[in-house]
């Protein structure tokens, strides 16, 4: 049954998560010592999770392989992550967070918790729990390719 009310308010969440996206992104933008995007997107995965290849990360973080390799190169370059030999695939290195990789991003999750503080302060587990539960089922059961490659607010069933 279609409840146009339940569609606006997921259209709301979907608006406030993008004015989040973008406020954040100024936000650490200005910060000097804050990483690009992509580099930290990369940091982040890697640091919570295995080394993997470029395609892999781009798979995961929904991005494109030529963004994560140029995030990649930016990483390795500053000495925050490093390539490994890949004993699965001779011509697909492996990317893994260097110490000083896991060192700044762990800087950067501390820096996000302060500014998170005063929000963090009026909202309870539950809350914050729920929020997580509406964001990651409305991730997994929407398509956000373009339209012209077939995508989407369908669900996954259509892709």
């Amino acid at each position: 049954m279609h409840d146009s009310r339940r569609d606006a308010n997921l259209s709301d969440v979907m608006r406030a998560v993008g004015i989040l996206y973008r406020r954040a992104t100024r936000t650490f933008d200005q910060d000097q010592s804050s990483l690009p995007v992509g580099t930290r997107s990369v940091l982040e995965l890697l640091a919570l999770t295995a080394p993997q290849t470029v395609p892999r990360i781009a798979k995961t973080l929904l991005l494109s392989r030529q963004f994560v390799q140029r995030s990649v190169d930016y990483g390795v370059d500053q000495g925050f992550l490093e390539f490994q030999e890949n004993p699965a695939h001779r011509r697909s290195r492996l990317v893994s967070v260097t110490v000083e990789g896991r060192t700044t991003i762990e800087d950067v999750l501390r820096r996000e918790q302060e500014h998170f503080a005063d929000a963090r302060d009026q909202l309870t587990e539950d809350e914050i729990s729920t929020s997580l539960h509406v964001l990651n089922i409305i991730r997994d059961q929407t398509d956000w390719r373009p339209a012209t490659e077939g995508g989407g607010l369908a669900g996954n069933e259509f892709a």
